[in-house]
């Protein structure tokens, strides 16, 4: 195949003066079209990991500094610390954990440090919320904590506890001024059912520059080494449930939410609509599964942390985390290093996840006879009819990975949908048109060095349509149910985010 970074540039952001110009916030219906040189030339390649916890968290431990120095040990460029709300944690934020994080950030100038909150969403369950590093960005972190986080009591008020204040929370965020917004991610969306296929669909109506998606890789990876559901989805079916999800909806499959993992499933709903929501891959770090150090919890309430002790327990621990990186990792495309690109990426879905190093480079693109759009960006055809072509590159990762393995990739899967356009059913949860489309073994890919290409036409598009890739090291037709004696390393996946088609008439 002809090499795709011959083809197109991709424009990620244009600078004029202190303006910035998201073309990933633009809605999926502008055309994001790039021409010229290949969209991957120029700009940089950053893994990072959007959920993780610290001794400012109940069921956290580390100091805020030990995190992002385990983040940048394992190969992370980028993090966000995002520890749970709860009672007066807005002061606590401000007072103590954010001068921490100042600090972090200068004892770790290799990475990227941003600040977050895992939000306890009203009438649902969490989400990564990721603030812009502006001059007040604790401030507004802990201004939306004390008015919409569900566990915060701050105030002398009526907690916020309903869906419509969910709604509100993300509306506030999308109101935020300036030039750079927060992000939205929804955190382990099917564990417990919370979080209903309609309160997606509210919050990305709600916040549409905000609410990008949800992790399509729950942290907790290591629990099944534990003994443990891997992920830690060991919930089912409870009274705040939505009532439509199936029981293997409270399981992992292949390391990753069934939201995701089920082809025309409720991801490929949100997609069919045509909506730019994103998967992300994370560690949900709180305590590595390794440690056994004793926690003292009580100064959570005193102090606004915990404390860990000098002893060490000699029984079965509970711990089920990697290290942020050492496992999972969100590999996303920016212009260059810096924090407001790393976030466009993130916001216009330039980005893929993978477990245990299998890739680390996806290089995709859609391609026409005369225009073509990378991941997470939509190609306009002039007409109907018209040859559509995908071109894909994936590299191995040099060496092992912290196992001490080398993973090598099996075969690659390529996922195409219909972009029907927006469902009266706010229930939908199914996309009906999307299918495997190709499934290729690495034989059937050409080889140079580690890198594995391929290329898929799809010839005579009628319909608006969208394509996304998954891989695996695996001799599965697809991901299976994880057992809870699964050992991750050997089950590994990549799944890239979508490139849409539209057509002009």
């Amino acid at each position: 195949m002809n090499d795709p970074r011959s083809i197109s540039r991709r424009v990620f952001l244009t600078r004029v003066g202190r303006i910035t110009i998201s073309l990933g916030a633009a809605p999926w219906w502008l055309p994001r079209v790039a021409f010229g040189k290949s969209p991957y030339d120029g700009g940089v390649w950053l893994a990072g990991d959007h959920h993780i916890h610290t001794k400012y968290s109940p069921d956290g431990q580390y100091e805020i500094a030990k995190q992002v120095h385990e983040a940048l040990h394992h190969g992370l460029g980028w993090c966000v610390i995002t520890d749970h709300g709860g009672p007066k944690h807005d002061k606590v934020t401000l007072e103590k954990a954010y001068p921490d994080l100042v600090a972090a950030r200068k004892k770790n100038a290799g990475s990227f440090v941003f600040q977050g909150l895992e939000w306890n969403v009203p009438e649902a369950e969490h989400g990564t919320v990721i603030i812009p590093p502006t001059d007040d960005e604790a401030k507004l972190i802990a201004r939306f904590e004390a008015r919409f986080d569900a566990k915060n009591y701050s105030k002398k008020n009526t907690p916020a506890d309903t869906e419509a204040d969910a709604i509100a929370g993300v509306k506030y965020l999308q109101a935020v001024k300036g030039e750079h917004k927060p992000l939205y991610f929804v955190n382990h969306p099917a564990r417990t059912g919370r979080v209903s296929p309609m309160e997606m669909r509210n919050w990305a109506d709600a916040g549409p520059d905000v609410t990008r998606g949800f992790e399509g890789a729950a942290g907790h990876q290591a629990a099944s080494l534990m003994g443990s559901p891997r992920g830690h989805y060991d919930k089912s079916r409870g009274s705040g449930s939505f009532e439509g999800y199936p029981d293997e909806a409270y399981r992992t499959w292949g390391g990753y939410d069934w939201f995701v993992a089920k082809v025309g499933g409720l991801w490929d709903s949100l997609l069919g609509e045509g909506r730019p929501w994103y998967i992300t891959a994370n560690s949900d770090s709180h305590r590595h599964y390794t440690d056994h150090t004793v926690v003292n919890p009580a100064t959570y309430l005193l102090s606004g942390h915990v404390t860990p002790t000098t002893q060490s327990s000699k029984e079965h621990v509970h711990n089920m985390d990697f290290w942020p990186g050492e496992y999972t990792k969100t590999w996303v495309y920016a212009r260059r290093g810096d924090p407001f690109e790393i976030l466009a990426a993130l916001r216009g879905g330039s980005m893929f996840t993978v477990h245990g190093d299998l890739v680390d480079r996806l290089e995709m693109g859609l391609h026409s006879s005369d225009a073509m759009a990378p991941m997470g960006g939509t190609l306009v055809l002039d007409k109907r009819g018209q040859t559509v072509e995908l071109r894909a590159r994936i590299r191995e990762a040099a060496g092992s990975n912290f196992a001490g393995r080398t993973p090598k990739v099996h075969h690659v899967d390529v996922i195409a949908g219909e972009v029907q356009g927006i469902v009266k059913d706010r229930a939908a949860m199914t996309n009906e048109t999307t299918r495997v489309v190709r499934q290729l073994p690495v034989d059937e890919m050409k080889r140079e060095g580690p890198w594995l290409s391929f290329s898929h036409r799809f010839e005579r598009v009628e319909r608006p349509m969208y394509v996304r890739l998954r891989g695996t090291n695996r001799d599965l037709e697809g991901p299976a149910m994880d057992t809870s004696s699964i050992n991750p390393w050997d089950d590994l996946w990549f799944y890239s985010n979508p490139i849409f088609v539209r057509i002009k008439s």
